[in-house]
């Protein structure tokens, strides 16, 4: 199973969570996050990333436009939209509330819980929902996945999984001790 980390919002806490084994780190590009970044800053610490590693911004208001900008500009793998979005790899996100969605986007997609905010929230959705969901082999699962509960997204055999706060001491600022744990009993 893959593990993206998400939120970064500086080198120290990507490079830790590289050499600890994550597979994909995402920064967040909108404005109204505690965890946002600007394209330069995103930019800076991309550079310092090795290319296995896949880069992925998060991006919620922007226009197509603006998105296959910031993709080129940072050297972007993906782009995390909750739209669709043409003429770039994507990570289609779905906020979950009581179902999950009659149809997928091809490519990898995300499914998070639905709350007030757009991500970083630790909340959950009802895991039982993606039993029988037919695109699990490329479905990261977001919203509330921590050490507390990883085992039944493990045993759900999907794709990836997405953490932002359970693995931060404060929004913005990871802990290299709860990243580290993580990936040792993911990939362990």
């Amino acid at each position: 199973m893959f593990v993206k980390f998400c939120g970064m919002t500086n080198l120290d806490d990507v490079l830790c969570a590289v050499d600890f084994g994550v597979d994909f780190v995402g920064f967040v590009f909108y404005e109204k996050s505690k965890r946002f970044v600007t394209y330069e800053k995103a930019k800076s610490i991309i550079k310092n990333v090795d290319a296995d590693v896949k880069k992925v911004g998060v991006f919620v208001e922007q226009n197509d436009k603006e998105i296959e900008y910031a993709v080129d500009f940072c050297q972007l793998d993906y782009a995390q939209v909750y739209r669709d979005v043409e003429n770039i790899e994507t990570i289609r996100a779905y906020r979950i509330k009581e179902s999950l969605p009659v149809s997928a986007a091809d490519g990898l997609i995300l499914f998070d819980s639905y709350t007030k905010s757009i991500g970083g929230s630790g909340v959950s959705f009802d895991l039982d929902l993606i039993a029988n969901f037919e695109h699990k082999n490329r479905l990261f699962v977001a919203g509330g996945v921590s050490l507390d509960n990883v085992e039944s997204v493990i045993d759900l055999d999907v794709f990836g999984v997405d953490l932002v706060s359970s693995i931060e001491a404060y929004p913005g600022k990871k802990d290299e001790k709860k990243m580290k744990e993580f990936l040792k009993v993911v990939k362990g």
